[in-house]
């Protein structure tokens, strides 16, 4: 697909610096930035399987909370313990 947009000049100037530090031309930039941007998942579609197993699971508001708690501290803790 080939689109035509107009941009800024401020934004097409900031466009050429940064394809330039990444050592690309600023239409191979664009394409990345635009690829990865097309790639990436929603907020909802990221969700999605969570909120499906935690419907199927059947727990408790208090009780997946009590889980992610718990899941933090050890978490933090084995961290902490890795940085000691």
């Amino acid at each position: 697909m080939v689109l035509s947009i107009s941009i800024s000049q401020e934004a097409e100037s900031s466009l050429r610096e940064q394809a330039r530090a990444a050592g690309k031309d600023v239409a191979t930039y664009v394409t990345q930035l635009v690829e990865e941007a097309a790639a990436r998942r929603t907020l909802e579609q990221t969700l999605e399987p969570l909120r499906r197993q935690f419907a199927e699971s059947g727990k408790s508001d208090e009780q997946l909370v009590d889980e992610i708690t718990h899941a933090q501290r050890a978490y933090r803790a084995d961290q902490h313990k890795k940085s000691a």
